[in-house]
């Protein structure tokens, strides 16, 4: 199996899984979730930074598909 970098959609949505746990903890500590809030928010921003680029990539090669189609029915009609 492909290991994850740190960097990775998947790591960061399984980072914020783990910090919603512990924010979830009655033993956790104001200042700790204070910390651990503030690290979810960062990544949650890094998530949907990542969601927005693989949209935007999903867009670019539809429309690349619909161009190669056209040209295809264009062929197909001369």
């Amino acid at each position: 199996m492909k290991k994850q970098s740190e960097n990775s959609f998947e790591s960061m949505l399984e980072r914020v899984d783990e910090i919603t746990r512990a924010l979830e903890n009655p033993a956790t500590t104001i200042d700790e979730g204070i910390k651990l809030f503030e690290e979810g928010v960062k990544l949650s921003a890094a998530c949907k930074a990542k969601l927005d680029e693989a949209s935007g990539k999903i867009n670019e090669l539809k429309g690349e598909l619909d161009n190669l189609r056209q040209i295809e029915f264009k062929a197909d009609n001369n």
